[in-house]
């Protein structure tokens, strides 16, 4: 199994922002098996970013692991997942 493993912190920034981030971040995992994505010392996320985040994560065939969240950080996936399912996945 080919796996990686990304310090999101170290490759992008302390701030997640961009929609255009999860889209380099999934384009970058195309070719990998399984990635381990590391949010240690994210300090804040978008909700564009998050929505990005879960729709690629939801239409990857990269098994993704996630560590290190923070409160702040899983509950707004977890929000976002929700609006994902009830819109897309309805």
């Amino acid at each position: 199994m080919n796996t990686v493993e990304i310090n999101l912190e170290q490759t992008f920034a302390k701030k997640l922002g961009m929609r255009t981030t999860a889209m380099k971040l999934f384009r970058d995992l195309e070719n990998e098996t399984e990635a381990i994505l590391d949010f240690k010392d994210i300090e804040f996320m978008s909700r564009s970013f998050a929505q990005e985040y879960v729709f690629q994560k939801h239409n990857s065939k990269v098994r993704i692991i996630e560590s290190n969240m923070s409160d702040f950080v899983k509950g707004l996936l977890e929000v976002v997942e929700e609006d994902y399912k009830e819109t897309c996945l309805s």
